[in-house]
Order: structure tokens, then sequence, then C-alpha cells
């Protein structure tokens, strides 16, 4: 008889004391169904959560040995935490779940059926978003942007949730990148994929940490990940407004020659054209600072995350970072 394959689903957390232990058995009980044919383990990384968050995840290891935890010396964002939980995974094909529940549990065995048949990345596309109208504004606005300027095709309404091989896992958690864009990986290495819709469902408990704030950063860093066009518009940009500045001088050399006494434009006209340009030249300043910092946190060589606590590890060793 074959022996059982392994699935590995981790969960990063912050602040989701009311979420936890529902999250933790709803994967209990979707494998218990699975268990003739899969084992399993559930990872959880806590973002050093100002709740009970982390006391329940030790009480849940505590009694099922399955569950394991890793708790950071300070909050380093969901794609760090996720990425660290990939570098401590053991599982055949590794699926993330989020905390709050809105990505549905029950799509786990849908994933691993795609994934039995032999797609190395099964990416969950959700439907049905609960978002408010500036929110849902918001990121119609960012894939309208990614579409644009990414240079890469990135997958559109993937948040993430779905499964991967042990072979992509290993791919994305060796990635030697300080900010990473889990996503984007996921979008552009290849392999055989297959798309499974779903509807999102509401959060029932505590608040979104994804505000306007968060998302604006994400979605400037996966821009900024898998696109140099911004900084290429500000070149385009620069010569375009250089030329038309020089055509507009030779047309009023022109027509000052055969008209000596026509007046230059006024006051105004003139600190309008400073200010237009001046605020074009602050804008790509501020592009090119975004790349400049990019680079600055990639060769600083700062610890990536720092891991406090360990639970229920044994003597596993984590993957090289």
């Amino acid at each position: 008889m074959d022996s059982k394959k392994k699935v590995s689903i981790f969960t990063p957390c912050y602040n989701e004391e009311g979420n936890v232990q529902k999250c933790y058995e709803e994967v209990k009980r979707l494998m218990a169904g699975l268990s003739d044919k899969y084992e399993y383990e559930h990872l959880f990384g806590d973002n050093r959560s100002r709740d009970r968050t982390l006391p329940i995840l030790r009480e849940i290891a505590a009694k099922d040995p399955r569950v394991k935890v890793l708790s950071y010396s300070r909050n380093y964002g969901a794609e760090k935490s996720s990425v660290t939980l990939l570098r401590h995974c053991t599982g055949d094909v590794c699926i993330g779940l989020v905390a709050d529940l809105q990505e549905p549990p029950e799509m786990i065995p849908v994933f691993l059926q795609k994934w039995e048949e032999g797609n190395e990345i099964v990416c969950g596309i959700y439907s049905n978003n609960s978002d408010g109208w500036l929110m849902a504004k918001f990121r119609k606005f960012y894939y309208y942007l990614v579409d644009k300027l990414a240079q890469e095709e990135l997958d559109r309404d993937y948040s993430g949730y779905g499964a991967l091989d042990r072979k992509v896992v290993d791919i994305v958690a060796g990635v030697d990148d300080f900010d990473p864009y889990i996503r984007g990986i996921v979008s552009t290495i290849g392999f055989n994929k297959v798309y499974v819709p779903y509807e999102r469902r509401a959060r029932e408990h505590g608040e979104s940490k994804h505000n306007l704030a968060f998302l604006f950063s994400f979605a400037l860093n996966a821009l900024i990940s898998y696109s140099v066009l911004p900084i290429r518009l500000a070149t385009y940009m620069g010569l375009f407004l250089a030329g038309s500045s020089i055509m507009a001088s030779v047309i009023y050399g022109i027509v000052k020659l055969f008209n000596w006494n026509i007046q230059a434009p006024g006051a105004t006209t003139t600190i309008v054209l400073i200010l237009f340009f001046s605020g074009v030249q602050l804008f790509f300043l501020g592009v090119l600072g975004e790349y400049i910092g990019a680079i600055h946190g990639q060769v600083r060589r700062r610890p990536f995350v720092i891991v406090r606590e360990r639970l229920n590890f044994g003597e596993q060793k984590p993957l090289p970072k």
C-alpha cells in the first residue's frame, strides 16, 4: 500500500484571536474526511499579535502535534510571514489559508484534486468581493495599472489561496527577495497551472488588516518588482517636456522676428509653468526613490524574519534563507 501524501497548510496571523480556533477546527474537520489519502500539518505564523492569538495557538499546539506555530519578534507583514512558513513546510503540497476564513476552507479538497490531476500550481480566483465602493475602485485601478505596466502577466483576482506542489514551494521559498511578492512569483515561474473560481466569504470576527494604506504599499511593491516602466516614463516625460519647451522657444522667436513689439506671457503663466515642471520632477524623483529604496533594503542584508518561538517542530531545520 502506498504511503499517504502529506499536506502542509500554512496560516499567517495578526490579531486574529476570534478566528484562529475556528480556522484550526475547520481544517481539522476537512482533513479528517481525507485521512485515507493524506496526512497533514497546519502551520501558524504569529506576527507579534497584540491580542490573545498567540496564547490560543499555544493551547492548540499543546493538544495537537499536527499544529506547528512560529512566533516572530515583530510584525513582518503577511508576505514575509508566508515565505517563512513555506520554508518550514514539509508537505508534498502546500496550501495557504488566511485566518479570517474569508477564503473558504471547503476549497481545500478541490485544490488537492486539481493537484492530483498533475497541476503543480492551483490558483484560487475569487469573486463576490465584499469590499466597499472605495476599496473596489482601488482594486480595479490596481489591476488596470498592473495590466498596463507589468512586463510579465500577473494573475488577476488571485489572493494567494491555492495549492503549490513541493517543487514550486522550494522555488518560492528559495527566492532571495527582501520584500517578496508571492503572487507575482507564483504567476511568473511557469509550471502546469489551473485556475479554480470560488466565492470569498465575509469576515466573521475582527477587522481586516488590509486597509487602503496597506493595499497602496502592496500595489507599489508589485509594480516595482515587475516593471521598470515607471522609470522609463520619467525619461519619456522628460524628453517630451524638453522638446515642447524647445519648440515653444523656437515658435516664440519666429513670432518675435515678425512682430518685435509682442510681449512674453505674464507672471501668472510663468508661475503655473514652474509649478507644473516642479511637480513632474518631484513625482518622478519619488518613483526613482521607490526603486532605490527597494535596492537599499535588498543590499543591506538585514534579517528576513526573526523567529522568537517554535512549537511542535522538534529537530526540524528550516530551509536556508
